[in-house]
């Protein structure tokens, strides 16, 4: 039988595992990168969609405080100023400055039915725009022409595919 003192001797020190490495990340450290990179990718795609519609956003919002005001006042005469000058601002916005600036009567018209893909501009109610803020007196159809206004604000496609900002 072996005496204590060479039992000791035999006896190893404590060994510690290895270190664990950081590479291979394990598979939850996987599934958080992969979140946080879709994440991103959907809060990119979110941001750059509401800068790219934040035009026609705007020029709803103030579309609807003309409705309201038109309902209340029943002013034809400034409700053809205020609708020609939303859609020649928001013309502005959308489309290159050089094909929008310099147009004005019936190439005004023209531009506005094309970029609408309608003819209410020039052979409807809508050729109030052009003369209708220079009359003394316009009698209009207000919820018509603020239809139209609507619906070529929402409609509208700019020639280069997409809105500037």
């Amino acid at each position: 039988m072996p005496t204590s003192g060479s039992l000791l001797q035999e006896l190893r020190d404590v060994h510690l595992p290895d270190p664990i490495s950081l590479w291979p990340p394990a598979p939850g450290w996987w599934i958080t990168f992969g979140l946080v990179m879709m994440g991103g990718i959907v809060f990119l795609w979110i941001l750059r969609n509401r800068r790219r519609t934040q035009a026609r956003r705007l020029a709803m919002n103030e579309l609807g405080a003309i409705k309201q005001h038109y309902d209340t006042h029943r002013d034809d005469q400034w409700l053809i100023q205020r609708l020609s000058t939303i859609v020649r601002r928001y013309a502005m916005v959308t489309f290159p400055r050089t094909e929008v600036a310099g147009l004005v009567g019936v190439s005004w018209l023209q531009f506005l039915d094309r970029s609408g893909r309608t003819n209410e501009f020039t052979a409807g109610v809508g050729h109030l725009l052009s003369s209708g803020p220079y009359q003394q007196q316009a009698v209009v159809s207000g919820t018509e022409l603020m239809q139209l206004v609507e619906h070529w604000i929402q409609h509208v496609t700019p020639s280069n595919g997409r809105e500037r900002t």
